[in-house]
């Protein structure tokens, strides 16, 4: 048994553990029935107990909180259900679909937000003074306030047994070094336990974080005072090859007045914001969350994904001008602003707790990107074009990516078979805070924070890989993002034609502002055309009036 497992807290336990199937599918009343029969032609149910999971899951999306509560008491098999699931999420954003207000759990937020929205005066044990009673004409009218008391998980005495459920569980508990061999301190001598020590596996400094070696390549790490910009395009942008740049981010004010801190992000919100917008919400996935809100459901959640904020708009909340500027390296070329206010979405604030992070995406566009760490440390896996990772399954367009429900799944089911596909091609390494990565265009990445982060990132188009993007934008028109299309009044028609004129638009602006690099794409991408003309292969084809291109996502 792994050292970091922990007893699933409701006494859930894999099905493999089951003893008497009979037990087992008697645990719901009157739905045991239901459980019988979707199992009925399996031995274990094991083939079927998804499906069971979904329909239990839909009949809760029909229960409102008070409900789902009742409902909870009725056996210990919907005691579980109703908080392992996401039943109680999922009510409390029926009740506020636009705003998270987090109080602990997602039990504790539902409830007080069923109350809220029923008008209900109450208090939190342990947590709210209680309030003095309203004066009234008898003592018979005077109105007490409910009170609530926070929920404690119970592991259920009869053994709950569901493989989706406990990978759930496993997924919140994997540490997120997962796979990573730690490299000893300097102090302590090397010894067959304490991991391999071999290339750049030197022992660190006993003051530093801790290290660690992986069976993917490191990526490289250099300091902007040794690196000019044409070395930076030489060695890294034209090749296509990711680098850490250090000793940029280090001097940025917004670096300093975070000093480390994940929770400097709520307290010094002042300094950073624009005057009037400390409390103003910044987009949180599919929900929106202030500052100091989202800081308070980063640093009390155990979501097996965590809600991450991710914002593009951050520039009408945060002072930017007064916090960050774009590095020399980034800032040379970024030829989507010819398009004015056109222009795709290219700058997002992320934050997210331990555990959060982004699944394996290609970034919008075949655009290069830069993330630059502010606080904590992020763990990145790199794959080049091409290597597209185990468990991930483009359409394709690339328009649509399924992965794993979380970055805990995959390091859990998909890490050992990409190291055996890809290792020779993969890359994997830490990034600490005040680093900034360079993600080059086309390339397969996801990032895990080993601790509760801070970020900056751009998406831009440079002459490296500007062929290539001319090439995405007219031959790709439906993978085309960032173009409000996820805006609350985007139609699926106007979307459509923004995608279909977008290239025309780009390439027209670009002709205007640089002809001669203009001139140099098109020599280039007629070349690559008359050489697929000879070879005629290709991993992804693109068909554009019955000529072929490729991309190798």
């Amino acid at each position: 048994m792994q050292e970091w497992y922990q007893p699933h807290p409701y006494g859930i336990f894999p099905r493999g553990n089951i003893k008497d199937k009979a037990e087992y599918n008697k645990r719901f009343g009157t739905i045991s029935k239901l459980v019988e029969a979707v199992n009925n032609d399996d031995d274990d149910g094991s083939a079927v107990e998804l499906p069971f999971i979904e329909i239990i899951q839909n009949v809760f999306s029909y229960l409102d909180v008070r409900c789902l509560c009742v409902l909870s008491g009725v056996s210990t098999g919907f005691y579980v259900l109703v908080h392992c699931t996401d039943a109680l999420k999922d009510a409390y954003f029926t009740l506020s679909p636009k705003y998270l207000d987090f109080n602990g759990t997602w039990r504790q937020s539902a409830i007080e937000a069923y109350l809220k929205s029923k008008q209900i005066e109450y208090v939190v044990a342990g947590r709210d003074a209680e309030p003095p009673v309203k004066k009234a004409k008898s003592e018979a009218n005077k109105k007490t306030p409910v009170v609530v008391v926070p929920h404690t998980p119970m592991r259920v005495s009869r053994t709950f047994f569901c493989d989706y459920l406990f990978q759930s569980w496993l997924c919140t508990i994997i540490p997120t070094d997962y796979h990573l061999t730690p490299v000893p301190p300097a102090t302590t001598p090397a010894t067959a336990s304490s991991g391999k020590r071999d290339r750049s596996d030197a022992a660190f400094p006993p003051d530093t974080p801790q290290q660690y070696t992986s069976a993917f390549h490191p990526v490289e790490k250099v300091s902007a005072r040794d690196l000019t910009y044409d070395q930076f395009c030489e060695r890294f942008e034209r090749p296509n090859i990711p680098v850490i740049l250090c000793d940029i981010a280090t001097e940025w004010p917004m670096y300093k007045l975070l000093q480390g801190n994940f929770k400097n992000l709520a307290n010094k919100k002042k300094d950073m914001t624009i005057r009037g917008k400390e409390d103003a919400p910044l987009r949180c996935e599919h929900t929106n969350m202030n500052l100091s809100d989202y800081v308070k459901y980063a640093t009390t959640t155990t979501d097996e994904r965590p809600i991450y904020m991710f914002d593009a708009e951050f520039g009408e909340v945060l002072d930017l001008p007064s916090l960050y500027t774009v590095p020399e390296y980034f800032a040379h070329d970024d030829f989507f602003r010819v398009m004015g206010k056109s222009r795709p979405k290219h700058r997002w604030i992320i934050a997210g707790p331990a555990r959060g992070g982004s699944s394996f995406h290609v970034d919008p566009n075949y655009t290069n990107a830069w993330n630059a760490n502010l606080t904590g440390r992020k763990r990145w896996l790199l794959f080049p074009p091409g290597a597209t990772p185990p468990g991930v399954v483009p359409s394709d367009t690339m328009a649509e990516v399924a992965t794993p429900v979380s970055i805990g799944e995959w390091f859990l089911n998909n890490y050992d078979a990409s190291v055996r596909q890809f290792r020779r091609e993969g890359y994997e390494c830490i990034c600490e805070a005040g680093e900034i990565m360079f993600v080059p265009s086309g390339w397969w990445h996801s990032v895990v924070n080993l601790e509760d982060s801070v970020a900056i990132t751009h998406n831009y188009v440079s002459s490296s890989n500007l062929a290539n993007v001319v090439k995405f934008v007219k031959y790709m028109k439906s993978s085309i993002s960032g173009i409000n299309e996820d805006a609350e009044n985007a139609t699926e028609e106007g979307t459509k034609r923004r995608q279909e004129g977008f290239a025309d638009v780009f390439v027209r602006e670009m002709e205007a502002q640089y002809p001669d690099l203009m001139r140099a794409v098109e020599v280039k991408l007629e070349e690559e055309q008359a050489e697929r003309a000879k070879r005629r292969i290709g991993r992804l084809p693109l068909l554009q009036g019955g000529e072929e291109f490729t991309f190798n996502f």
